[in-house]
């Protein structure tokens, strides 16, 4: 079995775990403290190194930008980002770095990139780098330890690249942009998966009913669908929605505002969504439906509404006298009968009607419609109750109803 040293104690283990085990004991052992800044330290030596970041001297001084530095080497370093000067060049890139003696430790771990040498291996997981520092942020990952914090949300990270990255998010930097469509993202990670939709790769299956998509966060919404978790609620009126984007433009409707107007009758709606459908009733195009009877509908909800005619299921009860409907529209309508509201007025006589299509007949005396016809005689009339006492003529049967007015 290959055993495994410790890059800090020399400590020799034979299994993974155990090396992620005893690196956390280094962490935990960390009791030596800055004073000055409160960083820790697993060792006393290590600790009094730390602490001539803190001392001034006053004879290492930049005579350009007056920054204090440690020692007459890190002072020459530092003029150096002054004056440019960058003695050490890659042969291979041409990159320059700045100029440190005869020996350049930036130049060396710069030339591991050309040659493919990683000399620093992870003892838990196998990753090699170039460097030990970049060993040591890699390190941190499994051991939980971040140590760079957002100063403006608070969140840690493990790396300081990520930290960067994830400043843009504050920002509204965008770095990078889709090479297709143009569209940018703060982080590459977002672009990548972006990029799947043009390339039409779907990774993310999901286990219960195999669909798939191209976003892991698309998956994790469609899954909220089996659990019918709604983790997205309006701040207004308590309703919550499975998708993030339908909980905003539902908040939309609490605001009024309705920026989405039809350019045929005017009517303007608070979604671009609404507005599209709406658009189909004038242009008569119908998407919809019916799988049972072929009646086709402009709109989705229409559909599924008229879907209940054929179930026979009646989920709209009547609070007053329990008669169920399997419209909503129908159940309104049918209010109207308990209170007595008529909304539906006749714009010539002014007669007014509970329900729609009470007034549409009504109007039809109005214009001279006859659309109800004897089968006997072919005489027309302009109301469905007009015809049925003129069957009465037929059939010699009088109501009295009837009698009582010729009386």
């Amino acid at each position: 079995m290959t055993r495994k040293k410790c890059w800090i104690c020399g400590k020799c283990v034979h299994r993974r775990g155990e090396m992620k085990t005893h690196l956390q004991s280094h962490i935990e052992a960390r009791k030596d403290e800055c004073d000055i800044c409160g960083k820790a330290y697993s060792t006393t030596a290590a600790l009094r190194a730390h602490r001539t970041v803190h001392t001034v001297f006053d004879d290492h001084e930049c005579d350009v930008c007056g920054e204090k530095c440690i020692g007459s080497r890190d002072l020459k370093i530092h003029r150096n980002t002054h004056n440019g000067v960058k003695g050490h060049e890659c042969d291979i890139c041409g990159r320059k770095f700045i100029w440190i003696g005869n020996f350049n430790r930036h130049l060396t771990r710069h030339m591991h990139i050309h040659t493919g040498i990683k000399d620093y291996t992870c003892q838990i997981c196998g990753k090699a780098f170039t460097s030990l520092g970049n060993l040591k942020t890699h390190l941190n990952a499994h051991m939980g330890v971040k140590n760079y914090e957002c100063e403006i949300c608070g969140k840690a990270f493990t790396q300081h690249g990520d930290l960067k990255r994830h400043r843009n998010t504050h920002t509204g930097v965008k770095n990078y942009t889709c090479q297709i469509c143009g569209k940018a993202f703060t982080l590459l990670g977002n672009l990548k998966t972006h990029g799947n939709i043009h390339t039409g790769v779907k990774n993310y299956e999901c286990e219960i009913c195999g669909k798939v998509f191209n976003q892991i966060s698309n998956l994790k919404t469609h899954q909220n669908t089996h659990t019918g978790v709604k983790q997205y609620a309006c701040q207004i009126c308590g309703r919550a929605f499975i998708r993030h984007d339908d909980m905003k433009k539902h908040e939309k409707t609490h605001t009024g505002v309705k920026t989405y107007a039809c350019q045929i009758c005017g009517r303007v709606f608070t979604q671009i969504g609404d507005l599209k459908r709406h658009e189909n009733i004038h242009t008569g195009f119908k998407n919809y439906e019916c799988q049972i009877c072929g009646k086709a509908f402009a709109m989705l909800g229409n559909l599924k509404t008229h879907g209940h005619i054929h179930t026979g299921v009646k989920q709209y009860i009547c609070q007053i006298c329990g008669k169920a409907f399997s419209q909503l529209s129908h159940l309104k309508t049918h209010g109207n009968t308990h209170t007595g509201v008529k909304n539906y007025v006749c714009q010539v006589c002014g007669k007014a009607f509970r329900q729609h299509s009470q007034l549409k007949i009504h109007e039809n005396t109005h214009a001279g419609v006859k659309i109800y016809a004897c089968q006997i005689c072919g005489k027309a009339f302009s109301l469905l109750a007009s015809l049925k006492r003129h069957g009465h003529t037929h059939t010699e049967s009088r109501p009295m109803s009837v009698r009582s007015l010729e009386d």
